[in-house]
């Protein structure tokens, strides 16, 4: 009966040992990804943007909202058919947030960042 128990626990503690080291190498791949996310962002004002984006945000469609960070976002290297896009944080009179991310022509890239 001793040795059921002892094998119990040494199986136990091998999951336990497997189930950290596996949600250690996924927080590391996590934080991987993030930095390179972060290393392809540059933040740039408004007078930066390309004017059709600047077109964009000055159509009537966005008159009530406010401007906040913008992030100019470089596509990673060697990714195919890449676009540079940016990330427009925008603000309104309620308080309600959103972001938009538009390419270098105004065009919604939301879609392509999926």
């Amino acid at each position: 009966m001793k040795k059921v128990t002892f094998l119990a626990a040494a199986i136990a503690l091998l999951g336990f040992t497997s189930i950290d080291a596996n949600a250690q190498a996924t927080q590391a791949a996590e934080q991987a990804q993030t930095q390179t996310q972060n290393d392809n962002k540059e933040k740039v004002t408004k007078d930066q943007l390309p004017a059709p984006v600047k077109a964009v945000l000055d159509h009537e469609a966005y008159k009530e909202w406010t401007v906040g960070d913008i992030y100019k976002v470089k596509p990673a290297e060697g990714a195919a058919n890449a676009k540079v896009v940016y990330e427009i944080a925008l603000t309104n009179k309620e308080g309600q947030t959103g972001t938009i991310t538009l390419d270098e022509q105004g065009q919604d890239a939301s879609k392509e960042q999926e």
